[in-house]
């Protein structure tokens, strides 16, 4: 911990200007992640309009009784020592593999799935990725504030 006020006040100064660049980071992530969803999900409504709406049905969709499948994605908690927070969240993603028990899901539907619901595919993988970095500006924010009132708790006792 720092001794003097002077050295206290610097540091609250740069954990301030951090905290700031976090919350427009966070707010972009956000705003990314929005604009994602929507456009994933005009490609599905587009998908289903071309398709037509009796194409795709709950009988498709796994039950318990089917085969055994693992998660194309898979998101770590890992350890970074750059990080205020010194954890980070990452995604593992996993190539189709049948013998794995990696399936792809859009082939339960079709085998030849359409442009359209490859895009929407690709957009929500994309969505996936801005929503860790968002957890991680997240997580890291909530580490900035609690050094912030640690150092302001540490600066009334020096007074």
């Amino acid at each position: 911990m720092p001794t003097t006020k002077e050295n206290i006040g610097n540091l609250l100064d740069a954990l301030y200007l951090e905290m700031l660049d976090l919350i427009e980071q966070q707010t972009v992530c956000r705003v990314n992640i929005e604009r994602l969803m929507n456009n994933g999900q005009l490609m599905l409504a587009k998908t289903r309009y071309i398709q037509g709406s009796q194409t795709i049905c709950s009988a498709q969709l796994p039950t318990e009784n089917s085969n055994t499948f693992s998660a194309l994605c898979e998101v770590v908690q890992q350890q970074n020592d750059t990080k205020i927070s010194n954890v980070e969240f990452t995604s593992i993603r996993h190539t189709v593999d049948k013998e794995k028990e990696f399936v792809e899901p859009m082939q339960w539907f079709t085998s030849l799935p359409p442009s359209s619901l490859r895009s929407a595919s690709e957009l929500f993988k994309k969505c996936l990725d801005f929503v860790l970095e968002s957890a991680n500006i997240q997580r890291e924010l909530i580490a900035v504030m609690k050094h912030i009132e640690t150092l302001k708790r540490h600066k009334e006792i020096t007074i």
